[in-house]
């Protein structure tokens, strides 16, 4: 790799994670419930006001102010939810909305702690307010935000899960159809053969005349209808209630697993800092940094040594791990801060509650997204499968319709124009059925018969869940024929469709094909907006999407996926 790739590399990640931070911001689902329940979690147990001298007794009072003090501050939060969800109308508005609403309870709550411990308790906090919003400000940031992007990225995950299963279902249902008609088609075939073969004798053994033969024919063609009837697709009647039971119950220790390097020790030296500071100075500030990071790496290599336990017994091990962090911490403390008192309890409970909550949100994330991708590659197959389960199911049948309404028609039109001027003679019947007969036990049989999938099938197959309009120049169609480049397509326009599920929820796609010399063009555009995490790669991920010339970009509402083809050479 050159250092030219490295450094693209590193740009698309970086993009990519400043799109993963940014679309919670902005998503309007940056206050939830799950935050507010956090919120009085870290705030009541963890980020605790100092109420009285520094004992356990102290420690209890501070729990108290900080659970009623809380009270107010969460019906601002609330109330900050419904503007950025009801009153703010455009990104910027949404940002505005949560950065006043963070630095406004930041700034806020050590007052409220202040007057709620004068009126239990008739005493003060203690002043120190500049550290105290300061450390409020990097907390609730921090505590905000992880849970934004955990909930964010799980409720998207999950809706598109969601669209996914559900296109899929409705692809198994109609392809439980289509085999269901294949599994039937000889037995009908075979009945409206004998049925035309007895009519056709009845009309033979009696008086043939232009009436006889018109009837007959007649018959010859509602046979026909009823057939091209059977190739409709998809039936009228497909099920769409669909049982989508997504609820999987995951014990708390199974979510229990690892967390990203570091990230434990610098949330918790974050949260802590401006205490640290205000306190010991920067010797301790860089002591805690320097610390806090090792126990983090010491306690993630212990839980990725434990991946291959059993699921209780991995998060037992979870726990016991940062445990003895917080214990390393605890013990720094009051090295470090002797006179903290009961404030150095604190990292007993914040480690292990901390790495919960963050492994918790990584664990939601990866079990999301893979439920995507599996329900993904489910769907891509469904819609194979049923292509072809329908091509397979209705070949026979046109191919049948075909023989009656073209060789078996016209052996009637010609035996009713002879009739119509003169009676049949015994030569010109026998002709009439041996003719017959040919074309009856090939009906019979379905013999000659050669089914290809081709990209019309694989769109009827997708039309049982979204309207696909097709638009291609009979140039470009016809060079579309030839098996390699008809294969890409296929794969093409099927991970386009699927890339539509999963992008909105939209049900109608647009085809287009189109030639320009040797060259052909293949777009597919739906309704949607693409993920951050598609819109910052360089290129679509995906089956059938990672050749040369394809591109997968936004235009305007639609979420565009395109591909040029070169034709081989004559």
């Amino acid at each position: 790799m050159t250092r030219h790739d490295r450094r693209a590399a590193l740009q698309r990640r970086i993009r990519a994670s400043l799109a993963v931070l940014s679309a919670p911001v902005v998503s309007g689902e940056y206050f939830t419930r799950w935050s507010l329940l956090m919120s009085f979690v870290v705030g009541t147990f963890l980020s605790v006001p100092s109420v009285g001298t520094p004992s356990f007794d102290g420690y209890l009072r501070g729990v108290v102010v900080a659970a009623v003090g809380w009270m107010p501050l969460a019906a601002l939060g609330l109330f900050a939810a419904y503007a950025e969800r009801r009153l703010a109308s455009s990104p910027g508005e949404r940002v505005a909305v949560i950065a006043t609403a963070l630095v406004g309870f930041s700034v806020i709550r050590p007052f409220v702690n202040d007057a709620v411990s004068a009126f239990l308790f008739g005493l003060s906090t203690g002043g120190n307010w500049a550290t105290r919003i300061t450390t409020n400000i990097v907390t609730s940031v921090i505590l905000f935000t992880v849970c934004a992007i955990a909930v964010t990225y799980h409720r998207r995950l999950r809706a598109t899960t969601r669209r996914l299963r559900s296109a899929s279902a409705l692809m198994r249902v109609s392809t439980a159809e289509a085999a269901h008609l294949q599994s039937t088609v000889p037995t009908v075939l075979a009945q409206i053969a004998d049925d035309l073969r007895r009519h056709r004798d009845l009309l033979l053994d009696g008086a043939v005349d232009y009436d006889a033969v018109r009837d007959y024919s007649a018959r010859v063609r509602a046979a026909s209808h009823r057939l091209d009837e059977l190739t409709q697709w998809p039936p009228d009647d497909t099920p769409v209630d669909i049982d989508l039971d997504d609820a999987r119950g995951v014990p708390v220790l199974a979510r229990l697993s690892t967390t990203p390097p570091l990230s434990v020790g610098l949330t918790y030296v974050a949260a802590t800092l401006p205490f640290g500071l205000s306190h010991g100075g920067p010797s301790v500030a860089v002591a805690a940094v320097t610390a806090c990071a090792a126990l983090d790496l010491a306690a993630s290599l212990i839980t990725r040594r434990a991946r291959g336990l059993r699921v209780t017994l991995r998060g037992l091990v979870f726990l016991a791990a940062w445990a003895l962090a917080g214990v390393g911490v605890l013990a720094l403390t009051y090295a470090l801060l002797p006179n903290v008192g009961a404030l150095g309890l604190v990292p007993l409970l914040a480690l292990p509650l901390t790495a919960s909550v963050i492994s918790m949100s990584v664990d939601a994330y990866r079990r999301a997204r893979a439920e995507e991708v599996r329900a993904t590659s489910v769907l891509r197959a469904s819609a194979r499968a049923l292509a072809s389960a329908a091509e397979s199911a209705r070949a026979p049948l046109r191919r049948a319709s075909d023989l009656l309404h073209g060789r078996l028609q016209s052996r009637c039109v010609i035996l009713a124009a002879h009739v119509d001027e003169a009676p049949a003679d015994a030569e010109t019947l026998d002709t009439f059925r041996t003719q017959t007969d040919e074309v009856l036990d090939e009906l019979r049989t379905g013999a000659n018969l050669v089914i290809e999938e081709t990209i019309e099938d694989l769109v009827e197959a997708w039309s049982v869940v979204m309207d696909v309009r097709v638009g291609a120049e009979p140039e470009a169609r016809a060079a579309f024929d030839d098996p390699a480049i008809g294969e890409q397509a296929s794969r093409l326009i099927n991970e386009a469709l699927v890339n539509a599920v999963k992008h909105s929820a939209a049900r109608e796609a647009a085809v287009e094909l189109e030639r320009t010399g040797d060259r052909l063009r293949l777009r597919v555009s739906s309704p949607g907006i693409l993920s951050p995490r598609a819109s910052a790669n360089a290129a679509p991920q995906g089956i059938g999407t990672r050749a040369a010339g394809t591109t997968l970009r936004q235009v305007g509402e639609h979420v565009v996926l395109e591909r040029e083809f070169e034709l081989p050479p004559q």
